[in-house]
C-alpha cells in the first residue's frame, strides 16, 4: 500500500521499513519485495547482494516470482558464478507454479541445452504454457517454433497466430516476422503493404532487421 501511494503519500522509505519487519519475520511476499527494492533502489540503496539475499530467502519458502529472479542471478553470473544448471532448477520451481516468466526461460534453456540437454519439443512445450498466459515474448518464441518446425509439426498458418499475439502487444521481433510472413505469404495470403506496416511498427522500436526490410522494399 505504501510503496503503490494507495490512499497514503507514497513513501517508499516507509515501503521498506514496513517489507522488512514483515520479511524478517519470514513473509516470503515481504522478502521478494524489499529484494525488489534493493534491486531498484527503490526506498533504499541499490544493493544487487542484498537483492540475491533476500530473493533467496524468499524463493528458498517457494515464492515463484523469487525463484524466478534468483534463476536470473545464476544465469547471469549476476552476484553469483554463472550457473545454468541452478538457473534451471530455480525456473523449475517457478514454472511448475504456472509463472510464465519461469516458462518463458525454462524453454530457452531447454532450446539452447543450457543446464539440461537440448529438448525442442520441452521447449516447445513450455513456451507454450507461457504464451497461453498472455506472455509476448513467449508466443513469439512458440511462432520461431511453428515457423521452423521446432519441436512441433511445422505449421506456418499457426506461425502467424502466435506472431500475431505477441505483436498485437508490441514485440518488435514478432511485429518483423508477422511482416516477413505477410510479405511471403506463409501462413496468410501475400499481403505486401500490411508487411510494410509491421516492418515500420517494428522499425519505429528499433528492430534492425525491420529497418533493413523496409529499405530492401523501398530499392
Amino acid at each position: 500500500m505504501y510503496q503503490n501511494g494507495i490512499e497514503i503519500d507514497r513513501s517508499l522509505e516507509l515501503a521498506v521499513d514496513w517489507y522488512r519487519k514483515s520479511a524478517e519475520q519470514g513473509n516470503a511476499d515481504a522478502q521478494c519485495c524489499l529484494g525488489a527494492c534493493y534491486c531498484l533502489g527503490d526506498g533504499v540503496e541499490q544493493d544487487d547482494f542484498m537483492a540475491f539475499r533476500w530473493y533467496q530467502l524468499s524463493a528458498e519458502q517457494g515464492n515463484s516470482v523469487a525463484q524466478c529472479l534468483l534463476g536470473d542471478y545464476y544465469c547471469s553470473g549476476q552476484c553469483v558464478d554463472q550457473d545454468y544448471s541452478e538457473a534451471f532448477k530455480w525456473y523449475q520451481l517457478s514454472a511448475e507454479q504456472d509463472y510464465s516468466d519461469a516458462q518463458l526461460r525454462l524453454g530457452v534453456l531447454y532450446a539452447e541445452g543450457l543446464g539440461v540437454e537440448q529438448n525442442l519439443v520441452l521447449a516447445a512445450d513450455w513456451y507454450r504454457k507461457s504464451a497461453e498466459q498472455g506472455h509476448e515474448e513467449a508466443q513469439c518464441c512458440l511462432g520461431d517454433c511453428y515457423r521452423l518446425g521446432d519441436g512441433v509439426d511445422q505449421d506456418y498458418s499457426a506461425a502467424f497466430k502466435w506472431y500475431q499475439l505477441s505483436a498485437e502487444q508490441g514485440d518488435p521481433e514478432a511485429r518483423f516476422n508477422l511482416g516477413s510472413m505477410c510479405e511471403k505469404g506463409l501462413g496468410v495470403e501475400r499481403n505486401l503493404e500490411l508487411a510494410i506496416d509491421w516492418y515500420r511498427k517494428s522499425a519505429e522500436q528499433d528492430f534492425e532487421e525491420a529497418v533493413e526490410a523496409l529499405k530492401k522494399i523501398d530499392e
